[in-house]
């Protein structure tokens, strides 16, 4: 009587063990337990709070190229987003390891906009695996590039995959 109901939770546990898991960082972490990590393990130069729902991690040399965003909602982690060095090398590997694990991409955004001081440029691709959104992004500005992973689980507070 019991069993069609363990075999759902069961389901449901599945589910939610299939989301992100990024170094020692796992969606679905309280807000103040990765903020404790950071801290104790990670040996940023910066961690703070720039709104009620995100970290930033960060080390003020730019050569260093390190920078981590948490996203949050209602104080749990959904969404993690690493910056790595951006070149074309980079964006090829990063897509071909994702096409060889999760398949074609779910969803490819490409669109130009015009900010203060010129064009900016983006170019992201996005994987679904169950619950987690996979992504990777290009942007180029007219001074400089940027490129970063992003990981986001489905969640109340924004939709996903996030640009």
């Amino acid at each position: 009587m019991f069993r069609p109901l363990t075999a759902v939770l069961l389901l449901c546990l599945a589910a939610t063990a299939s989301a992100f898991e990024v170094a020692e960082f796992k969606s679905g972490m309280a807000q103040n337990e990765v903020k404790q990590l950071l801290i104790a393990n990670w040996n940023f130069d910066r961690v703070v709070e720039p709104s009620d729902d995100v970290i930033l991690a960060y080390d003020n040399d730019p050569s260093i190229a390190r920078r981590y965003q948490f996203r949050f909602c209602k104080g749990k982690l959904v969404g993690f987003e690493q910056d790595v060095r951006p070149s074309l090398r980079s964006l090829i590997i990063a897509v071909n390891n994702n096409n060889n694990q999760y398949g074609q991409p779910a969803r490819v955004y490409s669109n130009t906009h015009i900010v203060s001081n010129g064009d900016k440029a983006v170019f992201a691709l996005f994987w679904k695996s169950n619950l987690e959104h996979i992504g990777v992004k290009y942007i180029v500005l007219p001074n400089t590039e940027q490129m970063s992973l992003s990981f986001d689980v489905n969640n109340l507070c924004y939709s996903t995959p996030r640009m």
